[in-house]
């Protein structure tokens, strides 16, 4: 699958990239461990930018490096959650409430495009989609905050965020149908440029992943 790897970054980013990408579309599970070599064989790359990329990722806090030169999938704990969802609940609601009032036309046609895609995958039961359009609809309104701080600080957490969503997409395919209706709430508020309003709506979305991941876990 040498196709995997173009010549338009360095080997190094796109080692990251790939498996990065990998992690937090549930290709590999929490806990679960690296083999270097079936990497390697994967991309047609030698283990340099492999290694490179994992430190990469483990400072990312998606990799675990153990001292016997193992790597393993961050296997977050129940309280670990509950630690995102309390940062969380703060940052996205505050970011919504800037995206009301900063974003621009393009970035609504973004939000809108981004529900209509959400949408599609529910309809085809695709996970990966899923959680894809799903990460890319709250990128869009962090980035719309205008915020560097918190845009940072909150695209940070999309490790661990990821499988926190996995979870509840897993735990009930019906926790995504409630989620595009949240998203269709915050989407209405942002484009009504009401700033209390869209706060209050991710608020409540954030309120309910959390109730659905618990509920999921707890089975």
């Amino acid at each position: 699958m040498s196709e995997l790897i173009v010549k338009r970054t360095t080997l190094k980013q796109q080692v990251y990239d790939y498996l990065k990408d990998s992690i937090l579309l549930g290709e590999f599970n929490p806990g679960e461990r690296l083999i270097e070599e079936k990497i390697a064989e994967t991309l047609n790359v030698s283990r340099s930018p492999i290694r490179e990329a994992v430190r990469m990722l483990e400072k990312d806090g998606l990799l675990n490096v153990h001292q016997t030169g193992g790597v393993t999938v961050v296997n977050p704990t129940i309280e670990d959650y509950r630690s995102l969802y309390e940062v969380r609940v703060e940052m996205e609601s505050l970011a919504a409430y800037f995206a009301a009032e900063r974003c621009d036309d393009s970035e609504i046609a973004l939000m809108e495009t981004s529900i209509q895609e959400m949408a599609h995958e529910i309809s085809i039961h695709n996970l990966k989609g899923l959680l894809r359009v799903n990460f890319n609809f709250h990128e869009i309104i962090v980035r719309a905050s205008r915020n560097p701080f918190l845009i940072s600080m909150t695209l940070q957490l999309r490790g661990i965020n990821s499988f926190y969503r996995r979870a509840i997409v897993e735990g009930d395919p019906r926790n995504m149908e409630n989620a595009l209706r949240d998203h269709e709430e915050i989407f209405f508020a942002i484009r009504k440029r009401d700033p209390d309003f869209a706060r209050e709506c991710m608020r409540k979305h954030i309120e309910h992943d959390y109730q659905a991941f618990m509920k999921a876990v707890q089975k």
